[in-house]
Formats: structure tokens, sequence, C-alpha cells
């Protein structure tokens, strides 16, 4: 059970308007998750919002404000043997609005309920081999992903919190194409993919993936995100989805190396793309670049690092630069920065510079920062690290 307020206070600039995000006053929420008799698996989220808006927007944007309570029921009989997996699962997703006034559809309750049937299916098998003077483990660990969700005509409704997922792997293998509640895509569709480790036999480290993923539309979604990520538009009728390939090693002592290539069969060349490379040779030493290219959206290099320039580094067995004759208990000073070079503008668009004090107990930062306000398109949507 949970409840709590959002309030937001927007600082308007004067020469552009800012759009404020909707106020939830309240949300209360219940989730619940359960194994039932056969092995069934019973889940439910339920919440019941206000959605309101500061009076100069909701009067200046005629934007739609009231009351929403939606409910997420799934029923789900995960079945595992040795190397494989199933899981059918049967979801429904209803909501009921109130508005506070007549939206411009014309209805001001609507209630709505759209069920979803999927099946996951996947093999884990794992082999002995031995590559770069190692013993591994080597995984191929293939993944299918069936989504049945029927047409509901959605665009009368208000849409408070939804917005098309980023491209990634975990968004590739969910049944519904938009976050939030309010917008559920239609679906008959067929996700697949693969995924291959390398793994030390005596740490469990890995120290190679490798993984490959598609989507394919079995009929045209009408409901689909469209280029802005909004949920109303023309229907999303490209038959095979942009291919995902993502990779990690850290196969050279101290370097790991990370790439995602976002490849669309449609123009035959890549769309998007990341590649980054980090160095920590101990504890508290790291250093690492990442470039990315949104094509015909952005170009830009990023670097990071932290770095001891004095004291005992923790955990290390070394000392940077400690006077002589110190003794006792002493922290460290450390580097720390980020700096962000748009590639295409020819031009930092945000930076950050700093040292920072670690007593062991206590921590202490001093950072400057500098931000741009008129970019075209931030390192944070073409981020895919957490998919790699």
């Amino acid at each position: 059970l949970y409840a709590r307020a959002l309030k937001w206070q927007v600082l308007q600039d004067p020469d552009s308007f800012v759009t404020a995000p909707y106020e939830r006053s309240p949300q209360l929420g219940l989730a619940l998750r359960t194994r039932a008799a056969g092995g069934l698996e019973l889940a439910l989220e339920s919440e019941f919002n206000r959605f309101t808006l500061p009076d100069d927007q909701a009067r200046a944007l005629s934007r739609p404000t009231g009351d929403r309570w939606h409910a997420i029921g799934s029923v789900a009989r995960p079945l595992r043997g040795a190397g494989w997996f199933a899981v059918p699962r049967l979801s429904v997703n209803a909501a009921a609005y109130r508005n506070t006034e007549r939206l411009a559809s014309g209805i001001v309750d609507a209630q709505r309920a759209i069920p979803t049937f999927s099946l996951d299916l996947g093999l884990e098998l794992e082999r002995n081999a031995r590559f770069f003077g190692r013993e591994l483990r080597q995984t191929l660990e293939p993944r299918l992903l069936f989504v049945h969700t029927p047409y509901r005509l959605q665009s009368p409704l208000p849409n408070y919190d939804s917005a098309g997922k980023d491209f990634n792997t975990v968004s590739l293998f969910t049944d519904n194409a938009f976050s939030g509640v309010d917008r559920v895509s239609d679906a008959r569709q067929l996700t697949a993919g693969f995924t291959t480790r390398l793994v030390d036999t005596t740490s469990g480290a890995e120290a190679l993936r490798l993984g490959l993923v598609q989507r394919v539309l079995l009929r045209p979604q009408r409901v689909a995100p469209q280029a802005d990520g909004s949920p109303d538009g023309p229907p999303l009728e490209q038959r095979f989805s942009d291919a995902l390939l993502v990779g990690s090693t850290s196969v050279l002592p101290g370097w790991t190396l990370d790439a995602a290539v976002q490849y669309s069969p449609d123009i035959q060349r890549s769309v998007r793309s990341i590649l980054g490379v980090r160095y920590s040779p101990g504890p508290f030493r790291t250093v690492g670049a990442t470039y990315r290219l949104a094509r015909g959206l952005s170009e830009q290099l990023e670097a990071g690092w932290q770095w001891p320039v004095w004291g005992n580094v923790p955990g290390s067995g070394q000392t940077a630069k400690a006077p002589a004759g110190d003794g006792g208990c002493r922290g460290a000073w450390y580097s720390v920065g980020r700096i962000n070079y748009s590639l295409q503008e020819r031009r930092l668009t945000d930076s950050i510079l700093g040292l920072e004090y670690d007593a062991g107990c206590w921590i202490a930062r001093v950072v400057a920062e500098q931000l741009s306000t008129c970019l075209l398109y931030t390192s944070d949507a073409a981020d895919e690290e957490d998919s790699v």
C-alpha cells in the first residue's frame, strides 16, 4: 500500500513557455503479488490518481484534468525444466476516467478494459570452453515472446502519463509499446533474440556478452508510438522492426568495452550507435569515454573520470602522493568530472568538474557545473547502457 502527493514548481522562461507536468494529489496505490495453488503467479496493481495542473496552465492550454482509477491484473503459469522455460500469461489493463470538464471528444466519463495474452519461451544452454587462455563457460540463450492484444479505440481518452518506450532490449521484450497506463498498444507480434556469454568458471565474472533482438509485426499496429513519442497518429506498418545488436567485454584486465547498434532494415544502415570504453585498474580509479550517434539528431562524445590525487585510497593498498611521515587514519582526495561535447554543434553541451574528499565516514564534494539550455537532443535520450 502506498500514498503520496506530487506537486511541481515550474520556473517559467518569459521567452519560452514551459509546459508543467501533471500533479497527482493524491496518488493512492496497491500492489499485490503471490503464488497460488498449482504454480499460478497472480499480480495486481491498482491506483487512484487525481491529475491537476497549475491554474494558468489548465486555462491557457486547455489540457484535461480529472480522476483516473486503473487496475492491471495478470495470471501466469511459469514452466521450467533443465535448460528451458515457458511462461504463458493473461493480463487485463482496465481504467475508468472522470474528467473535470467535457473533453474535445465530447466525453466526461469513460471506461475501458484491454486484455493481453503473451507466451514467453526460452532456452538456457551452456558448455565448457577455453578461450584467451582461460577456462570459461559459454552460454547460448535464445528467446521468443509472442504477444496478442486486440485493438481498442483510445484516442478519445485523456493521456496523463503514457509515452512511447525507448528502443532497447528491455522494451522489445514487453507486451506494451507505451510506458504509463493511458495507452495500450494493440499487438500481434513476435520478438526474437538471443544472448551468448563467456563466463569465467573460477570467478564467475562475465568476460564477453553478445546479443541480437528484433520484433516482427504479424499485423499493422494501430495504436503505435510516433516519432515524438506521442500515441496518436498513423498506424505502424513496418513489418520488421529495427534490429538491436549489443555487446560488452572485459577480456583485457582493467578494461571494459560496451557497444550497441540499432540497424534499420528499411534504409539498410544504422540509425543509432553507442560505443563506450572504460579503464578501471583499481578501486576508485575509473576513466571512461562514450561515443553516441543518433542519425540526423545528434552526435556526442562524453568523457568522465574519478581518480585519486592525494591521500590513502581505501581497499587499494596504495597511497596517492601521501605526505611523508603521515600517520593515523586519513582519507583521500579525488578528482571527478564529466564532459559532453556535441560533434554536430561543435561545442560543449554540459560539463562537471570538481574535487571530492572521502574520509571513510563522511564525504565532501565541491563541483562546478555548466549546462546548455538550448539542446536539440540530449544524451540521455540516446543512452542504451542499461540494455547493454
